[in-house]
């Protein structure tokens, strides 16, 4: 637990400096500052870089891993494994759906838990999805929301991770700290807990997202504003937010041969 208490200390001196450093400075006139802060995008300059860099993550790594992924796990192994991944994510969205006061959720987040965890082998099956019960996920970017940061924030895309926000980024670094693993297991059942969990949701991610990136990049005019008008919708929708900035900026994300999204 020490690596990952400094991991996290490194984590939040990064994300300190590229707030300090990565601003860009606001154009004078009005008409371009009109169309700035409507972008709501003060970073843009490092965003492009990172979002550049993790294009090329995904191209060279993520991608060539998911299709060998692909290739050598069976299908039914490839769901035991999002099923898990999922499964241990629960105790993460029921901390933070008490937090938002979602009595009710939390209620179907527990018994989701409780019998994926037990009839359904460690979460290996998707009993509980069976027996219809929903899967309602929370994380702490919403509680924040919740909690009344409503205003828009600015976008920030995150290395390897992807596209984020400041208010999605505090509740990516304060979800470490809210996290029932670090707390409820005993410290070596604890470090395999969460060593399975990050190796499991970067599989599942990487999995359910590498080629929808590659698509974005081979097929929009300008790859950025496209994955940043897609977060900005999906999360939206996610937080189920009329108030928030989500602008449709004139891209068409049906690709060919591909599904919309």
């Amino acid at each position: 637990m020490v690596i990952i208490k400094k991991l996290r200390h490194l984590f939040f001196c990064f994300i300190g400096c590229l707030l300090l450093a990565a601003c860009a400075t606001p154009p004078t006139d009005p008409i371009a500052l009109e169309q700035f802060n409507a972008n709501n995008d003060p970073f843009e300059p490092y965003n492009r870089v990172a979002t550049d860099f993790n294009f090329k993550v995904n191209r060279y790594i993520y991608r060539p891993f998911d299709e060998a992924y692909r290739f050598v796990t069976p299908e039914p192994v490839r769901n035991c494994i999002s099923n898990a991944s999922s499964n241990i994510s629960q105790p993460y969205y029921f901390v933070n759906a008490v937090l938002q006061g979602e009595l009710e959720e939390s209620a179907q987040i527990f018994g989701r838990f409780f019998t994926n965890s037990t009839l359904g082998v460690f979460g290996l099956f998707d009993v509980a999805g069976a027996l219809d019960i929903e899967a309602p996920q929370k994380d702490f970017g919403e509680t924040l929301y919740k909690w009344g940061w409503k205003q828009p924030t600015p976008y920030f895309v995150i290395p390897f991770l992807g596209p984020s926000d400041i208010r999605d980024t505090t509740g990516r670094v304060v979800g470490f700290f809210v996290d029932p693993l670090d707390y409820v297991f005993p410290r070596p059942e604890r470090r395999y807990l969460l060593i399975f969990r990050y190796i499991t949701m970067g599989i599942v991610t990487v999995d359910n997202l590498s080629e929808l990136l590659e698509n974005i990049e081979k097929n929009s005019i300008d790859p950025y504003i496209a994955l940043r008008t897609m977060y900005r919708q999906s999360r939206a929708k996610f937080l189920n937010a009329k108030d928030i900035d989500a602008q449709t900026e004139n891209y068409n994300f049906d690709f060919d041969d591909e599904e919309e999204f």
